[in-house]
């Protein structure tokens, strides 16, 4: 059903028109529906620059964290990521930058990017056809991502996050996007999920072992007796930041959050999803237990053949999905296990040193 309201055309502020006798001519109310009402909220929320959204972040920190929580409108999803996540700033202040990236030499990595477009959303209609605008689009993006940043350079999983930016932007815009989320210019940087090593990855394994063993002791244990790891399965999560692995209208709400509020919310998306299918896992033994793992949670609700998915059932998966995920208090928790893992990391890198130079 579509819920309308009534909203007069005329400011508060406008002055009664003259008389000439007969009654005041009055505006008729135009009838706006739910989606429109709320169209019109983002948009004062945004504003027209970026100062704009961050003095209205300031002025009213909960209200943004609860319209986003229900949704950033399709229109304005492209341009809220921008601002939240500090990428529209980076673009103004670096003009220029991305063209010369995009033309500058090819290196060593060009052909395993151009090996993994292909790999990326295969079954959306943007991405699906070979050297098409989508696939054109993803090379240059991870082309000059990996120019710009040679230390970290490319990674496969970066194919899901550039693809998904790019439903919902231009190409420099999701650099600019890109640029910001690996290298922290709001929340924590994430660049760590794809050098050398992935030093990220492996922390941010250590953390859910550990939410998992305080929130699903019983699939915990199931997992320890199974020789279960956490990396068999949720190292796509944190790559790919479930773009991989969830349906695309559900991961577009999960970003609406992440952008906002940072890395926190993988976390709690992957307890929420372990939580709501615990009592199918524990009645699986370890073969068939890592085949589903290993495609989980695709492998509990398929996405429709065009790769879009019905909008509908994404909303109420969305839904449902982030409401048992943002009950989830973690923050503390995650604190501790980050300073655990880095104590552990320490005294390992201590450990090895001295074995390395006996006395």
């Amino acid at each position: 059903a579509v819920h309308f309201v009534a909203v007069s055309m005329a400011s508060s502020d406008d002055e009664p028109g003259p008389s000439y006798g007969g009654p005041a001519a009055v505006d008729p109310p135009v009838l706006l529906s739910a989606a429109e009402k709320r169209l019109r909220k983002w948009r004062r929320m945004l504003g027209v620059t970026v100062d704009d959204w961050k003095a209205y972040v300031r002025a009213k920190p909960q209200v943004v964290q609860r319209r986003t929580r229900k949704g950033v409108p399709a229109p304005l999803r492209g341009y809220a990521w921008q601002v939240m996540s500090g990428g529209r700033e980076l673009r103004a202040c670096h003009h220029g930058v991305y063209d010369e990236l995009v033309l500058s030499t090819l290196d060593e990595r060009d052909d395993d990017i151009a090996k993994d477009i292909s790999r990326t959303f295969p079954s959306h209609v943007f991405f699906a056809k070979p050297d098409g605008a989508g696939q054109r689009s993803l090379y240059n993006v991870l082309r000059a991502y990996s120019v710009y940043d040679r230390e970290v350079g490319y990674v496969q999983g970066m194919g899901f996050v550039a693809g998904l930016l790019l439903l919902h932007m231009s190409e420099e815009d999701a650099f600019w996007v890109m640029v910001a989320l690996f290298r922290g210019a709001v929340h924590e940087p994430l660049e760590g999920l794809y050098s050398p090593g992935m030093p990220l990855v492996r922390r941010c394994l250590h953390q859910l072992e550990g939410l998992l063993g305080e929130h699903l002791p019983r699939l915990a244990a199931h997992f320890q007796r199974e020789c279960v790891h956490a990396s068999m399965f949720a190292t796509q999560w944190f790559v790919t930041l479930f773009a991989y692995s969830l349906p695309l209208g559900v991961v577009e709400r999960v970003w609406d959050v992440f952008m906002l509020e940072g890395v926190k919310v993988i976390f709690q998306v992957g307890v929420a999803l372990l939580q709501r299918a615990e009592e199918n896992l524990l009645a699986l033994p370890f073969e068939v237990l890592a085949a589903n793992l290993r495609h989980f949670p695709v492998s509990e609700k398929c996405e429709e053949a065009d790769g879009v998915g019905r909008a509908g059932d994404d909303n109420v998966e969305a839904d449902d999905l982030l409401e048992r995920a943002l009950a989830l208090r973690l923050s503390r928790r995650l604190e501790e296990l980050r300073a655990e893992h880095d104590y552990l990391n320490e005294r390992m890198s201590d450990s090895g040193a001295e074995r390395s130079h006996p006395p």
